[in-house]
Formats: structure tokens, C-alpha cells, sequence
């Protein structure tokens, strides 16, 4: 079974860039072999009336889960894979999917990872990730060989194949469930940022952190390279400056790393509110 989980928050279902693409696998393969798991994360006093979201969900035996509060990203997956691994036949072999609801991922993408997860050499070959080549405006963004201060595209991973310790976001990667199972989830003390850096940082520690880089391609939008009103970027940096130092002392990085990331990314978003 593939299990897709896709996190909404305060978005209708129709404004979901991947919901037509996993619906699509879904109709191709059944729920025999496909099982779309909404999360979500919408705040109550927000909730608008989403006739197009029960439909979905009556119609096509998705699994819903309403947590009537914005949880953050680490728990709403957590719920998914706790959904996941209850239903689960088989942990060792089914793989969930993560989507975000601000990915844009196109059936192609999708499909190839279902093939990838289905293929005989996946029980063997150790591959416990499996994810493609994510870009942003057309600029490689990720799997990378590792987290760094600057962009370099050197750091970017930009051919298909298996890799040992690498990092990938996590909006477009699958995970099969057992490895998720063996390192307890995902960090929870982790609201929004660094959940996918620590999670397969967690994942190394194991020696579970093998992937598979297919050759296929999404685009993903970056809060980071996008430019916010000063209020809306502020609020946001806030968010990260929690996540990324939790994130430096889960892995064991020195405080003044994470201080002087945070800085030259404070700089940046000031620069960039300028212009």
C-alpha cells in the first residue's frame, strides 16, 4: 500500500495543487493499493464550509482527519503515520507519502513513485526514502548532500539514484513505515521548519537513511524566497528561529552555528522587505 498524506491548512480542497494528481492515482489503483490521508490543520474560527472537501472524501473513501486546530507540520504527519501504520498489513513494505498543500505535483511525479515503491528490488536494496528533484523557479533546491549556510548548487543532488545520508524536504518524499516507526515519527517539538532535516538526521543515527533519487521533477515554493509584507515575514521568522535552533540542539550543532544562520537569514529577509 502507498499511503499519500496531504497536510491542508486554511485552504479549500480545490486550491490543493496535489489533490488532482493523488486523486488520479487513487482512481488508477484503487484503495486496495492507494490510501489518500487529508490532514487537517485548518484553525476552527477560520473554517469555511468546503462542500467540494466532503464530497472528496465521501466519494473517493478518503481518510480524513480534522484536528479543529493548527498543530503544526511534525504532528499533523505524525497523525497520518499513526493512521498508516494502525491500517498497515504489512509496515516493512508500505511507504507513505508527503505532500504539503502549496506542492505542485504533477501525476507523472506521483506515478513515479509508485512504481519505484512497488518494484521488486525494494525489499532488498535497503531504500527506506524515496524522493525526485525538487526545484524553485527553476533553481535545484533539493535532495542536497547537506545542510549549509549559502546556496550552492554543488551541494545539490541533480542525477537519479541511491544515496547514503543525504537530505531532502519533505513535501514530496516517500517513507517506507517501518523506518518511521523504528525512529519514533517525526520531532514533534518541531512546528513548521527543520522537521525533514531532522527526521532523516534521526533516520542516519539508525542507518536507515538510504534514498532513491528518481528522475522526476516538482516545483515547491520556499516562504524564504518569496517576498512577504514586513508583518507576515516577521511572524514567519519567529516560527523559524524556534524550529532551526530546537533543531540545532536535536542535532547536536554549537548555538552560535544556529545564531549566526539565523542572523545572515534575518539580514536577508530585511534586504529583501526592501526592495
Amino acid at each position: 500500500m502507498l499511503y499519500v498524506a496531504i497536510v491542508i491548512y486554511n485552504k479549500k480542497i480545490s486550491d490543493v495543487l496535489s489533490k488532482y494528481s493523488a486523486k488520479r492515482l487513487l482512481e488508477k489503483h484503487g484503495e486496495k493499493k492507494t490510501r489518500i490521508i487529508v490532514v487537517d490543520n485548518s484553525d476552527k474560527r477560520l473554517y469555511v464550509d468546503d462542500s467540494e472537501l466532503t464530497d472528496f472524501v465521501a466519494t473517493h473513501g478518503i481518510v480524513y482527519i480534522k484536528n479543529e486546530k493548527n498543530l503544526g507540520l511534525s504532528k499533523a504527519y505524525n497523525k497520518a503515520v499513526e493512521y498508516a501504520l494502525h491500517d498497515s498489513r504489512n509496515p516493512k513494505f508500505d511507504f507513505l507519502m508527503l505532500l504539503d498543500d502549496d506542492t505542485d505535483i504533477t501525476y507523472d511525479y506521483i506515478r513515479e513513485i509508485y512504481k519505484e515503491y512497488k518494484a521488486p528490488s525494494r525489499v532488498n536494496d535497503g531504500v527506506n526514502v524515496i524522493t525526485g528533484l525538487i526545484e524553485s523557479g527553476g533553481v535545484p533546491m533539493s535532495p542536497v548532500r547537506r545542510f549549509t549556510f549559502n546556496y550552492k548548487k554543488s551541494n545539490c543532488i541533480n542525477k537519479p539514484g541511491i544515496y547514503d545520508d543525504i537530505m531532502c524536504i519533505s513535501s514530496g518524499m516517500a517513507v517506507r513505515l517501518d523506518a518511521i516507526e523504528k525512529v519514533g515519527g517525526f520531532e514533534e517539538s518541531l512546528f513548521l521548519d527543520m522537521i525533514d532535516y531532522t527526521f532523516l538526521y534521526n533516520l542516519s543515527r539508525h542507518d536507515l537513511n538510504r534514498m532513491l533519487v528518481i528522475n522526476a521533477r516538482i516545483e515547491q515554493s520556499f516562504s524564504g524566497r518569496q517576498k512577504q509584507s514586513r508583518r507576515v515575514a516577521q511572524r514567519r521568522y519567529k516560527i523559524y528561529k524556534k524550529d532551526f535552533m530546537r533543531y540545532c540542539e536535536l542535532t547536536g550543532k554549537n548555538k552560535w552555528y544556529g545564531r549566526l544562520h539565523l542572523l545572515k537569514r534575518k539580514v536577508a529577509m530585511e534586504m529583501k522587505n526592501r526592495k
